[in-house]
């Protein structure tokens, strides 16, 4: 039907008048032949159906197992698969839960497959009544046989993706689907492996103005990762949690031949949190499916990724494996959750190729975060947009929505924006040649229509503003030599003049003050941004910063992200270090307005400062909302002022006051006013830490 259609859009195209002789014989082999060797890959297509009552079997898995390479059968039991011409003289089989495997040569296929399967009978095994006990020891087998049953190395995977979601009418407002990358991470740890993108598109089935109003999900992508139940030890086969499900042994079945054991579960109590089946190989114990549910009282837990988020009505979840040579692997999975406006959001992913070798890592710049709406990067509808991809049957409600959905395009063409684009851009290039015709009228001297205005045309501006913001925390040090000065400090009455605390000590010699910095970025443009930042001493001084300026930021690699960046900013400190500590026989007196009754009194020495400060950091991206930096800043004061700081001892709250007025206090350094700078005209600040974006 993909091929039909993109014949029919080729012939009415008048640039491909060329080929349309050739097109109308690959038509007529497209309709005589199920087995098309194309240039570049070969496509089987026929029906299952089941031997007995001649009815269509969907969701069978079609495809040649020994490579990984496989597709499912749809709604009507049809199927198509692409082949790239090396695996002619592979085995093609048909396989399905309960029936016997099809198996047939590719090169023996001359023409549309009518594939029947008959279903295996469950009279040749003898279903025995087991205890709980018993059916709970074959899932602890099962579990104990996973290093032995899948892989233990990285593997990487073609996959097909579908989400799709319908309102509360149950009609179909969007489906995007998209060809990814897969890498699976070894089944000997939980660790999330990755994805990319390699082909995609999203079709809108409501019209642009309704679709607004609709949800939007993200991480759906992460299908492959997320339902892998057997890689994540879903709690229902998690013997830690055997004490809150009940166990049974439903019955018996088939896959691929194989006798498979049907084990029942259901909460047991409040902790349980899901019913449904799973089903084990009773040869090797390999978990081959497993259908579950999440129960009500399981969706008043809103955050359980991997497998939901969100507030949910309901969740249902179908998930297969296969066996791939000596490994089992991760086959395709269907979730089915409801979401509280009553539609429903669907997630289908279908694994069409495996590499066998030891796989590498996605490139990270080509990586899906989990947080990417899927549907938003997508393209747009075409008929063969798949080329040699595999990919799933639409449902028969989905394809109904398509076919909705392309005869309302079809009836609003005339309003296609990029048809309407093209006559703004044909009637522009009119009004320029008649603004050019006119202004060389009025170079000759004719009047070039000059009653009328000219006007030129409007031209669309792109609004370059893109706001972003990012909050970065870091710990150092800066490099602020102070001491050692012996100084003398008086303080006096603000009013009588009289003195109030009197202190003689020495500063000790200190190179740096240990410090953290927190720091937020207002991004205006792509590389250009505003910038905030406090910083604040860890302990024994009085540190105070704050800084407000300008930075650009610049991508200087190819690869992985690592980003420079220079910030030139204003910065203002409050930097003090403590004297000693003094006793008040004063008795109560007012600084700065606040009273102060302790015995004790805390004597600091500091100054502020007016800074220029210049920084430069290097950060890298570990991920797309995370970067570790190491940043260097040079502060070059240009104004400042001596003051001291007065801070109560042995109260509960303890008043801190720094004094600014310098003829409050008096300042020697062997009886001579001293008035030397506490620290070094320019000094550097080095810190690391992280960037959240």
């Amino acid at each position: 039907m993909l091929a039909l259609a993109s014949i029919n859009h080729y012939l009415h195209d008048p640039q491909n008048t060329h080929t349309q002789m050739r097109l109308v014989t690959l038509c007529f082999l497209l309709l005589f032949g199920g087995l098309i060797h194309a240039q570049d890959y070969i496509t089987i297509s026929g029906n299952v159906i089941d031997q007995n009552s001649g009815k269509p079997i969907e969701f069978a898995h079609v495809g040649i197992p020994e490579r990984g390479i496989g597709t499912i059968s749809g709604a009507e039991g049809h199927f198509t698969l692409k082949l790239h011409p090396d695996y002619v003289n592979s085995t093609f089989t048909v396989s399905f839960l309960g029936y016997s495997t099809y198996r047939k040569k590719v090169s023996e296929i001359d023409g549309p497959l009518t594939v029947r399967l008959s279903a295996k009978a469950l009279s040749l095994i003898e279903v025995v009544v087991m205890e709980e006990a018993a059916v709970e020891n074959i899932i602890r087998k099962a579990v104990n046989a996973i290093p032995d049953n899948y892989p233990t190395k990285s593997t990487r995977m073609t996959g097909f993706y579908r989400e799709s979601k319908t309102d509360e009418n149950q009609e179909y407002t969007y489906l995007a689907e998209g060809v990814l990358d897969i890498y699976k991470t070894s089944y000997r740890n939980d660790k999330e492996g990755q994805v990319a993108l390699k082909q995609g598109r999203q079709v809108g089935l409501l019209p642009e103005e309704e679709m607004s109003r609709h949800t939007v999900f993200s991480s759906g992508h992460l299908a492959g990762h997320r339902f892998d139940f057997v890689k994540h030890r879903e709690e229902f086969i998690d013997e830690e949690n055997f004490e809150h499900y009940k166990y049974w042994l439903e019955g018996m079945t088939f896959y691929d031949d194989n006798p498979v054991y049907i084990i029942a579960f259901d909460a047991d109590d409040s902790k349980g949190r899901m019913k449904g089946k799973v089903f084990i190989d009773t040869l090797n114990y390999a978990f081959v499916r497993a259908e579950f549910e999440v129960l009500p009282q399981g969706l008043k837990k809103s955050n359980d990724y991997p497998l939901y988020v969100g507030n949910w009505t309901a969740n249902r979840y179908v998930v297969n494996y296969r066996k791939l040579g000596e490994n089992w692997q991760f086959s395709s999975a269907l979730r089915e959750g409801k979401w509280r406006d009553g539609g429903v959001y669907s997630n289908d992913i279908l694994i069409t190729e495996v590499e066998t070798d030891r796989s590498k890592p996605i490139e990270y710049l080509d990586r899906l975060n989990r947080g990417v709406p899927f549907m938003t990067i997508t393209g747009n509808y075409n008929e063969d947009f798949w080329k040699e991809y595999n990919t799933t049957p639409l449902s028969s409600g989905l394809e109904e929505s398509v076919n909705q959905m392309k005869a309302r395009q079809k009836a609003e063409e005339v309003f296609d924006i990029e048809y309407m684009a093209e006559l703004q851009r044909q009637r522009d290039s009119i009004q320029a040649a008649e603004i050019a015709a006119q202004m060389e009228a009025r170079e000759a001297g004719g009047t070039g229509d000059s009653d009328q205005a000219m006007e030129l045309p409007d031209i669309p501006r792109l609004n370059p503003f893109k706001i972003k913001l990012s909050y970065a925390l870091s710990g150092g040090v800066h490099l602020l030599e102070s001491g050692p000065e012996q100084l003398k400090i008086n303080y006096l009455h603000e009013e009588s003049g009289e003195q109030v605390l009197s202190l003689t000590d020495t500063i000790p010699y200190r190179p740096q003050e240990y410090i953290w910095k927190s720091d937020l970025a207002l991004y205006v443009r792509k590389n250009l941004y505003v910038h905030w930042g406090i910083s604040r001493d860890f302990w024994n001084s009085i540190y105070k910063e704050n800084s407000i300026g300008l930075g650009t930021s610049v991508n200087v690699s190819h690869k992985r992200p690592v980003f420079l960046r220079l910030t030139a900013d204003y910065s203002w400190m409050k930097y003090g270090r403590k004297l000693g500590q003094t006793t008040n026989e004063y008795g109560n007196f007012k600084a700065e307005g606040k009273k102060f009754k302790s015995e004790k009194v805390n004597l600091y020495y500091g100054e502020l400062t007016h800074n220029f400060k210049a920084s430069l950091e290097l950060s890298v991206e570990m991920h797309p909302s995370l970067e570790l930096f190491v940043r260097g800043s040079y502060l070059l004061p240009f104004a400042e002022n001596s003051h001291i700081y007065l801070w109560e001892r042995k109260r509960f709250f303890r008043k801190k006051v720094r004094v600014k007025d310098d003829a409050l206090f008096e300042v020697t350094q062997n009886g001579e006013p001293f008035n030397k700078r506490m620290t070094s005209p320019g000094t550097i600040q080095l810190t690391v830490g992280a960037v959240f974006k």
